[in-house]
């Protein structure tokens, strides 16, 4: 078995929520191509908008958590950015309901997730730079 066990555990858990979404917006784009609103259905956009933004930011922090698990970081620094990161798209899919503090769910699980995505490249580039430092 390979050397990525801990950045295993959040793709898991992580592409199971990919699959929640992707069956929400599924689920407004049938709703809305039955009622013929799918270019004005506020629903519709925004469970397009949650998709998009899942993909666009978890792969690249699950390969960035891969490259430092690889460089042997300590599976306890990986669970916490893991662990923010799953905490992190669930206070932004839930943000994205039209419910109270919705906004504030969204905009704090955007940000955690470029802190985690923030702290990750530091990591990397720590690991890749520290040992070509010549003192």
């Amino acid at each position: 078995m390979g050397g990525f066990h801990v950045t295993m555990l959040y793709a898991g858990l992580l592409g199971l929520l990919l699959i929640v979404l992707s069956f929400n917006l599924l689920k407004n784009w049938v709703r809305a191509a039955r009622l013929g609103t799918a270019h004005e259905d506020g629903d519709l956009r925004r469970a397009e908008a949650l998709v998009s933004s899942f993909t666009d930011y978890v792969p690249f922090c699950l390969v960035l958590m891969a490259l430092i698990e690889a460089s042997g970081a300590p599976a306890g620094a990986l669970h916490a950015l893991g662990g923010v990161l799953v905490a992190a798209r669930l206070m932004h899919a839930f943000g994205s309901n039209r419910t109270r503090m919705a906004d504030t769910l969204r905009f704090f699980g955007a940000q955690l997730t470029y802190l985690v995505m923030t702290i990750a490249s530091f990591a990397c580039l720590y690991v890749y730079v520290v040992p070509r430092v010549v003192f």
